[in-house]
């Protein structure tokens, strides 16, 4: 079975449905669920996760309620449900989301102020919930707020966290001339100490996903070997998931060629580990949504 652990799929913003527009998805631009089953129907992949833009759930809540067994969705913090805008309960805000759209897990980029305790933080709160849920904390954030996932996972060692696209930490995006998003980053960027340190504690997983965003070359992105290799010796293969990232993906390098990627950049794994790579690992960690 494979396994796409992070995508995304959106409409056209409209006052229907309106969703985060940017320079990456422009009001016009779309997703479509029914183009992102063709393109996994015809790569051979089974299931993947639902991602939406922003903290807008209900069109990937629609999409995972039609076909339950093939989906399950990830929920996107914006500012009320950190608790980063004063005044609110983010707890309370992060329960009626997920009442409603039933997502298992939440994408955080702000754990609180880089300069403080996290237990000082509006987001602790928010992190013991995950925890006492089993709510995947989906951590892509600035470098400056991995200390404090650090600390999150050190306190709370029941807190199951996923870093996106191999620990990479997005600063300064732009879009790229596919359409897809592009850091510039210096390879191996100054933060992987850190992920490589995350490795310690069990509960961390790591996404194999988002090369053709930091890599300096084309496809195969052969200058992140390294930096993939030395994720994988820390994580292990039932802590690594592969995942497109799709729509950026879909035509440059073609959806169709991104389960390859795992054997390109890691070619010594034996069938065992190649199966956790590409579906194992995200079975096992949405075994309470897709059954073991």
């Amino acid at each position: 079975m494979i396994i796409d652990a992070h995508l995304h799929v959106f409409a056209a913003h409209s006052p229907r449905r309106p969703r985060t527009v940017d320079e990456l998805a422009p009001a016009e631009r779309t997703a479509p669920i029914e183009d992102l089953t063709s393109v996994m129907a015809a790569a051979g992949v089974d299931r993947a996760v639902l991602v939406p833009l922003g903290p807008e759930d209900d069109y990937v809540t629609e999409c995972r309620r039609a076909r339950p067994g093939t989906f399950v969705t990830v929920a996107v913090a914006d500012d009320e449900t950190t608790g980063r805008r004063p005044g609110l309960d983010p707890v309370g805000r992060l329960r009626e989301r997920a009442e409603t759209a039933g997502f298992a897990a939440l994408r955080m980029n702000w754990l609180g102020e880089p300069r403080l305790p996290l237990t000082e933080s509006p987001a602790f709160g928010v992190l013991r919930e995950l925890a006492r849920t089993g709510t995947v904390l989906w951590f892509y954030a600035p470098p400056e707020q991995l200390p404090l996932l650090a600390e999150a996972v050190r306190a709370l060692p029941d807190l199951p966290v996923v870093l996106n696209h191999l620990g990479f930490c997005p600063e300064n995006m732009t879009v790229d001339p596919h359409g897809r998003p592009r850091f510039d980053t210096v390879l191996p960027p100054p933060t992987l100490p850190a992920v490589l340190r995350l490795a310690r504690h069990p509960q961390v997983r790591v996404m194999f996903s988002g090369q053709y965003a930091f890599s300096h070359r084309a496809y195969p992105y052969r200058d992140l070997d390294p930096l993939v290799g030395e994720v994988f010796e820390a994580y292990g293969a039932d802590r690594l998931m592969w995942a497109s990232d799709y729509p950026w993906t879909r035509d440059v390098p073609g959806y169709a060629s991104l389960p390859a990627l795992v054997e390109h950049q890691l070619p010594g794994l034996t069938a065992t580990e190649r199966a956790a790579v590409l579906g194992g690992t995200a079975k096992n960690l949405f075994a309470d949504v897709w059954g073991k």
